[in-house]
């Protein structure tokens, strides 16, 4: 009996590792395990890992009492049936072997909570309708050509299924079955369409589709952007994939979607539906209108920005004041008190392009601030806040402060300040803090430049633009309908680049505007 083994029997362990250069020795010489491990029925934990052994004896059946068998990293073809015996069995690990196949007998696992598969050459998973507890079913890097068959209503724990780099041509519209599935990674497979239905499935968070030749070229082009993220996927899916009946969509079958739409133009019931849809227009960038260059000394700072213009506005009556109402509490809410991100707006007709991004002392920055009487420096501007900040905190005798005075801690910690000058030198605005009086919006504006600068990623500078483009077409500013009388608005796009004039950003491009449970149209170039 190997020592190993031997002194796992004398003390009655409930565990026992077995992996080194000297285990491996050991199985190349006796041609597989001390048989002496299969009389270990008190063993709860086993684990044998990173050795030549290429099977293991069926009397593994044996240690009942096992809830973990980690078979990690070695060279098995085959499991036997007998693992199928090990009924308290809650985690299974046989990740980076060869195996072509598991054994059947793994579905009267009723305690199993966590399979683990990946990295071998499997091309069909066993039926797991009866592993109850199944919570994690990991089968990455195999051979799958067809989705496993999971859409049981007793796989309620099933949360995490991973089948990542395999050939899986299609997913089932039956998932919906799978009341606790929060994670769904299914990247590097040879998927093309995405039923609908995936959005039913109340507790999915995270679905990874990269690496798929999915037909919908904006999805493909969506999925595949490093910055998108999960929530935009599901987005996607629930404003354009249509769903399927989850009697085609069952087990490994195709879950193609329900006939009835040509491949070239769209059905009547489809046009129908879209006429009740608000719209947003997209138009493609144009040399007439304002670009921005963006200096590196920003880089330091505040090096994010995405800019666009909304096209064709009615800011008359009491529009410009709900319009700066809703600005305000995008920057107590997603801006998060503009500590991760600002907006300004500005009227297109004042602004003279192209503009520039720069950082410069705040003693040189020169700038007439919003609703104040004169131009004066970015530290005179600081100061006299500073100032009224005091006195507001005085006659109110509480520390708290109101209006621009609650952001001057943010610009506290730069030495030099960032802000937008056009092309005359003048600047038009100074963020976090404040734009200009010359490029101020009035209920006459009809063009609107939106920019949106960020510290924290050029992620969260779009997601807040994407969010208050959706409140001004909700907001019924547009002077555009459609056929249903809902509202349209045009944006425009607008290209921020280098000092080299090399691109850094179109905002919007194909991959922005996904929204959730919105009733919104996105029509984009080209399109």
């Amino acid at each position: 009996m190997w020592p190993e083994v031997k002194q796992a029997h004398q003390e009655k362990r409930y565990e026992l590792t077995l992996s080194g250069d000297e285990v491996n020795k050991k199985i190349v010489e006796n041609g597989g395990l001390d048989p002496g491990v299969y009389e270990l029925t008190q063993l709860n934990f086993l684990r044998v890992s990173k050795s030549p052994l290429t099977s293991l004896s069926p009397d593994i059946g044996q240690l009942t009492n096992l809830t973990n068998l980690i078979l990690q990293g070695n060279k098995f073809e085959n499991l036997p049936e007998t693992i199928g015996n090990l009924e308290k069995l809650k985690l299974l690990d046989v990740s980076m072997n060869c195996l072509l196949n598991l054994p059947s007998g793994i579905s009267n696992l009723s305690s199993l909570t966590t399979l683990n598969v990946n990295n071998n050459k499997i091309s069909v998973l066993p039926n797991l309708e009866k592993c109850a507890n199944l919570a994690v079913l990991d089968v990455r890097d195999n051979s799958l050509t067809e989705f496993p068959d999971l859409c049981h209503e007793s796989l309620a724990h099933l949360a995490d299924v991973k089948l990542a780099s395999n050939e899986i041509g299609s997913i089932p519209s039956g998932l919906t079955v799978l009341p606790s599935l929060k994670i769904l990674d299914l990247g590097n497979n040879t998927i093309k369409v995405v039923p609908g239905n995936l959005t039913d499935c109340q507790k999915l968070k995270d679905l990874n589709l990269k690496g798929n030749p999915l037909n919908d070229r904006r999805f493909r082009k969506l999925v595949e952007s490093d910055r998108c993220l999960p929530r935009q996927v599901l987005d996607y899916i629930r404003q354009h994939c249509p769903k399927s009946s989850t009697e085609e969509g069952k087990g490994g079958s195709s879950g193609k979607g329900k006939k009835g739409k040509g491949s070239k133009g769209k059905c009547k019931d489809e046009e129908q539906v879209d006429s009740l849809c608000n719209e947003l227009h997209v138009l493609g960038v144009k040399d007439n209108l304002p670009h921005v260059q963006v200096t590196a000394g920003i880089k330091d700072v505040r090096p994010f920005i995405v800019c666009c213009v909304l096209q064709g506005v009615d800011l008359s009556g009491e529009n410009l004041k709900k319009f700066i109402s809703f600005q305000t509490k995008l920057h107590d809410g997603i801006c998060e008190k503009r500590m991760a991100a600002t907006i300004a707006t500005h009227d297109l007709s004042k602004v003279k392009g192209p503009l520039k991004f720069i950082v410069q002392d705040p003693k040189e920055i020169r700038i007439h601030p919003l609703v104040r009487g004169k131009e004066m420096s970015a530290k005179e501007l600081y100061e006299g806040l500073q100032q009224e900040a005091e006195a507001q905190r005085k006659h109110q005798k509480r520390n708290n402060v109101t209006g621009l005075h609650r952001f001057l801690h943010l610009v506290e910690q730069w030495k030099l300040w960032p802000c937008l000058v056009d092309a005359d030198g003048v600047v038009v605005s100074l963020p976090p803090i404040t734009n200009a009086e010359k490029t101020k919006i009035t209920q006459e504006t009809v063009n609107v430049f939106v920019e949106v600068t960020s510290s924290s990623s050029l992620g969260k500078a779009k997601e807040v633009l994407d969010t208050f483009v959706l409140s001004a077409l909700q907001m019924g500013i547009s002077t555009g309908k459609n056929e249903g009388g809902k509202s349209v608005l045009t944006v425009q796009q607008v290209r921020v680049e280098d000092e080299n004039g090399d691109l850094r950003v179109i905002y919007p491009s194909r991959t922005d505007f996904v929204f959730e449970n919105e009733n919104v149209r996105v029509v984009m170039p080209g399109k």
